[in-house]
């Protein structure tokens, strides 16, 4: 069980500069948790008790106004960490965490996550960097929010989750994620339907094309330009 746990833990690129020794070490302070799709793995507001790494699936964050409208804050996959806020004080966690694809999730404990970046101080530089990136793209995207229509908005989110998540195929990009096309419209930050006048208007552009899979588009530098 260690050896695989060791396995497990070398894939997350957080640990991936670890010794044997040190990763072993690392197993004693970590469980494996299965989660299923729709789960709730947190809410916003509730005492942090963990940090998360995924070692499969994927899970959305997001934060729900005082209106009850949901703002999709990131979508998370394979080897990342949540959250990425909140060590060394009381904080609770800033944002809801709900699985949207069956995920397979190391746990480890805050307490002990907190010791392990005193001790490791590699470890804490590329938690202080992902934060850093994290606090960036949250201000790419507040900018965006204020000062970018919704064609820009749709666009401009369609090219990140291209670079994020978009797999080659053909002489296009696929993103094939396993979200609603609510969970799209929250994370653009506005309705459904505005959503799909925009995304409809690439289609007749042929710029794009949507099915049950997925989008695909066909040519992402021709999207750039329609920005």
């Amino acid at each position: 069980m260690d050896h695989h746990m060791v396995e497990l833990l070398q894939n997350i690129p957080l640990f991936n500069e670890l010794t044997y020794t040190e990763l072993k070490h690392l197993t004693s302070i970590t469980s494996i948790r299965t989660y299923e799709k729709h789960t709730l793995v947190f809410v916003e507001g509730e005492t942090r008790e963990a940090v998360f790494f995924i070692r499969a699936g994927m899970i959305k964050t997001y934060k729900v106004d005082e209106e009850g409208n949901e703002q999709v804050i990131s979508l998370l996959q394979k080897g990342d960490m949540f959250p990425h806020v909140g060590f060394f004080d009381d904080s609770p966690y800033p944002a809801t965490a709900e699985v949207i694809e069956r995920a397979e999730l190391l746990v480890i404990r805050i307490d002990d996550f907190d010791q392990l970046l005193m001790e490791k101080p590699k470890i804490a530089i590329k938690v202080m960097k992902m934060m850093g990136q994290k606090i960036f793209q949250l201000q790419e995207r507040l900018q965006e929010l204020i000062s970018s229509d919704v064609f820009r908005r749709v666009v401009h989110t369609l090219l990140r989750l291209a670079d994020e998540y978009g797999e080659q195929k053909g002489d296009g990009i696929f993103i094939g994620l396993p979200m609603t096309n609510r969970d799209f419209a929250n994370m653009v930050g506005t309705s459904r339907e505005s959503v799909n006048r925009v995304l409809n208007q690439l289609k007749k552009r042929q710029l794009l094309d949507i099915d049950r899979k997925g989008i695909l588009i066909y040519d992402l530098e021709a999207l750039r330009l329609a920005e």
